[in-house]
């Protein structure tokens, strides 16, 4: 399957969403979506279910990422993840100080580099077909070896001397174990 592929400008905005062109991308796939998550949601309120660690966001729950999305394994399984973490331990720090997380451990600081825990949690409660929509400096996602397929891939440039923000698109592959295929 061939990866669509583009490059948008949108001013830079601490909350990734109100990017324009990035919120064309939410929007596109949470029009399709039936049951969606969000495990870093700030203010943002698009998805079913939203969670932020910060108590002061708009976010219905205010839990650890990894011990959110873990509370929703075995349960009902969603079709639409929006993974939008802190891209770097800068943002970590500046977006949860006073939150318990002002020391981090070094085994803490290189799980946040690729959030591994919280992607396996995602797996687990995402369905065969369903889509996750990641955004960072990287475009590492879910992953082959958790066998998700990239869709697409929107990159947004915000001029001057601030990253680009890259958008992916990726959909679960249903494995030789699932019988509901």
């Amino acid at each position: 399957m061939m990866i669509e592929m583009s490059r948008a400008w949108g001013m830079p905005n601490k909350n990734t969403f109100s990017i324009i062109p990035i919120g064309e991308f939410v929007a596109k796939y949470l029009y399709k979506s039936s049951r969606s998550i969000d495990p870093f949601a700030r203010n943002f309120m698009g998805a079913d279910i939203s969670n932020d660690l910060d108590p002061d966001t708009l976010a219905e729950y205010h839990q650890s990422a990894e011990d959110f999305l873990n509370s929703f394994v075995g349960g009902v399984p969603f079709d639409l993840v929006l993974f939008d973490p802190p891209y770097s331990l800068r943002q970590v720090k500046e977006l949860y100080n006073g939150m318990g997380i002002e020391k981090l451990s070094m085994a803490e600081t290189q799980s946040m580099g690729c959030w591994a825990e919280e992607k396996n949690a995602v797996d687990k409660i995402l369905k065969p077909g369903g889509y996750v929509l990641s955004f960072g400096w990287s475009s590492n996602g879910m992953g082959k070896k958790r066998n998700y397929e990239i869709l697409e891939i929107l990159l947004v440039a915000h001029g001057a001397a601030h990253n680009d923000t890259i958008c992916m698109a990726e959909q679960k592959q249903p494995s030789l174990f699932d019988v509901n295929q």
